[in-house]
């Protein structure tokens, strides 16, 4: 039986950005409030980690992401924030003993943290697999692989690139880790990333890995709307009980963490 995926099922976004992340264009405020509109129940505030100032910059930065549900909690009905970061791959976190309890640590690849020329595939998963240790999501492991290796992969899904996400896939289910579906990427499509995140979907399907869909929204108004991840979706029969966003009791326990 074929599973069909309505977006007003869609109980959580789980990848947002605020003013803090200094390229992103709304207040906490102003997510939550458009969390609210879109009938969403729980929201993942996931600011870029910079931590690259002096030390009462970085204390602050700590402080910020720590606080986060304390503070907003409880002042807007039912819904529930979750405080969290996107963390870069290959970025030192300082203090990480005062991070490691938050509640999402999505961990992804940014060419801005990367020397993407001298990066190979290879060296990537050795990475994201050291960083299995501390994080419980991978963020859109599809994004910027055609920079890898002085451009060496193109927009091709090469089967360098195919074996790439094949271990990827097999390395989130063996460490519990949640995979992204982005929605930002398959609404830009840059560099082929509509092909690669159908590609590993598929496989994540029949290896049965849990996901989670993220908007990845640096603006209030695109909070909540996943149009392309539902259409992906509805052609690819993935078993609901797998997909965070549907699942009150997952989402729920996460708080309890």
């Amino acid at each position: 039986m074929i599973v069909i995926f309505q977006a007003s099922e869609i109980l959580a976004d789980m990848h947002t950005h605020t003013i803090f992340s200094l390229h992103a264009y709304s207040t906490v405020t102003e997510n939550i409030q458009a969390a609210i509109r879109r009938g969403l129940k729980f929201l993942a505030i996931t600011d870029h980690f910079y931590q690259d100032g002096g030390k009462i910059n970085q204390q602050n930065e700590v402080l910020r992401l720590r606080y986060l549900e304390r503070a907003v909690n409880g002042h807007f009905g039912d819904t529930k924030i979750f405080s969290g970061a996107e963390f870069n791959i290959g970025q030192e976190i300082l203090h990480w003993d005062r991070l490691k309890d938050l509640t999402w640590r999505p961990i992804g690849l940014h060419s801005w943290i990367v020397d993407m020329k001298s990066l190979t595939l290879p060296q990537l998963l050795k990475m994201f697999e050291e960083a299995a240790v501390r994080h419980n999501a991978f963020v859109h492991i599809e994004r910027e692989i055609e920079k890898i290796d002085n451009c060496r992969h193109g927009k091709h899904l090469d089967d360098e690139v195919k074996k790439f996400f094949e271990e990827m896939v097999t390395l989130a289910k063996k460490k519990d880790i949640w995979l992204e579906l982005n929605e930002a990427s398959l609404g830009r499509n840059i560099g082929g990333d509509c092909e690669r995140l159908d590609y590993w979907l598929r496989l994540a399907r029949d290896n049965g890995n849990k996901i989670y869909l993220g908007t990845d929204a640096h603006f209030a108004e695109c909070i909540g709307d996943f149009k392309n991840s539902v259409a992906l979706l509805n052609g690819l029969d993935y078993p609901k009980n797998l997909i965070l966003n549907f699942n009150h009791e997952q989402l729920a326990a996460l708080c309890s963490v």
